[in-house]
């Protein structure tokens, strides 16, 4: 998919929801956040809904009928692979499929693949018993 070009006020209104992520935001919300009229906050939520950035799905709120905007697109980093050893290996000229290196028997990836579960998985731990306080 090409890059879309956006205004100001829709990459605002991108921000704003992946804020909310999962649950999105009522149309009237995002135009109260982003300091437009209603008219104005109705056609930007249908220009990303064209872009293919959000879902407008209908909802009965506050006595009337309403959109709200989920986000279609998630915030992208590079965080749980930033400390693979590929990024700064010495052999990285020599790793490939059919490279004096490969990735499925590197010593160094292994160990960090499991250093990486191993730290996950005491984190999902540490989380479920604050959760069950």
């Amino acid at each position: 998919m090409l890059p879309q070009k956006l205004t100001k006020l829709e990459e605002e209104a991108i921000k704003l929801l992946l804020k909310h992520q999962e649950k999105g935001l009522l149309q009237s919300e995002l135009w109260h956040k982003l300091g437009v009229t209603s008219r104005e906050g109705s056609r930007i939520a249908i220009r990303l809904e064209k872009k293919g950035m959000v879902k407008r799905v209908k909802e009965f709120a506050k006595d009337r009928w309403t959109r709200r905007l989920v986000p279609l697109i998630r915030r992208v980093t590079i965080d749980p692979i930033k400390d693979a050893p590929c990024l700064s290996c010495p052999y990285n000229q020599l790793c490939g499929k059919e490279g004096v290196r490969n990735p499925r028997s590197c010593p160094l990836l292994e160990k960090w693949v499991l250093e990486s579960y191993a730290t996950y998985k005491e984190r999902q731990e540490r989380r479920s018993r604050r959760r069950r306080r």
